[in-house]
């Protein structure tokens, strides 16, 4: 039987018969794998207060017919995160998304830096602003995207490449403009087409205001729209 050792993050938990759990990890070395944890909802089970979403650990497992967890030491747990309804929805949020969106055993170690600068971001700043929630929420949305390869054309149309924009179609992932529009395809104005360019681009260690922050999220409403369409048809594409 092998055995392995790996940093991951707890993305989801799933009940499984009689006592047992399986989890769903992204790991740093191995990508995203599910484990079956035995008896892990036992009241007693070593297991239980380290594995909660969002939580960093160090996990020993085996690899066999049915892969099976055997041991998890807490690194990180996200405190500020648990402790906050608001914050624990946007990173239970993030571990879906990564769940729906990757496959089994595929190492990115850029995915896996993502959930660590993320989920520390969010947790290490949260007492500054509530604003942090949403803009934590967004920018991963953004970045993951990004990192799958589904970063959206925001220059020119994406048909003729004239600058003249107003519409972002979700079937060619870019902006059109009017002459190539059609009525599902979704309005945009300049300073939105900035503010995505800003989060699609932007790296934390450049978020050291609030400032920047209040700057996108001026845009919530159509940032929400847009990243849940879009993001929808990112899935219609991978699934």
């Amino acid at each position: 039987m092998n055995y392995y050792t790996t940093r991951a993050f707890v993305l989801k938990k799933e009940i499984a018969e009689e006592k047992d759990n399986v989890y769903h990890f992204f790991t740093q070395d191995f990508g995203k794998i599910n484990l079956k944890a035995k008896s892990s909802r036992d009241i007693l089970a070593k297991l239980k207060g380290h594995l909660e979403v969002p939580t960093l650990v160090q996990i020993n497992f085996s690899l066999t017919y049915q892969p099976r967890l055997i041991s998890a030491l807490e690194e990180e747990p996200y405190l500020n995160i648990k402790n906050n309804d608001a914050a624990l929805s946007a990173a239970l949020r993030i571990g879906q998304l990564v769940d729906e969106l990757t496959l089994l055993n595929q190492k990115d170690l850029e995915i896996f830096t993502l959930l660590s600068e993320t989920l520390y971001f969010l947790d290490r700043n949260l007492s500054k602003s509530p604003q942090l929630i949403d803009f934590s929420w967004f920018y991963f949305e953004a970045q993951f995207l990004k990192l799958l390869g589904y970063e959206p054309f925001l220059t020119a149309c994406v048909k003729c490449a004239k600058k003249d924009v107003h519409y972002f179609s979700f079937t060619e992932r870019g902006v059109v403009c009017n002459l190539h529009y059609h009525q599902e395809d979704l309005p945009i104005t300049a300073n939105q087409r900035k503010t995505l360019q800003l989060l699609f681009n932007i790296s934390l260690r450049q978020v050291d205001t609030i400032k920047i922050i209040t700057q996108i999220l001026k845009e919530k409403r159509f940032l929400e729209e847009f990243l849940s369409r879009f993001t929808l048809r990112v899935k219609s594409d991978i699934m």
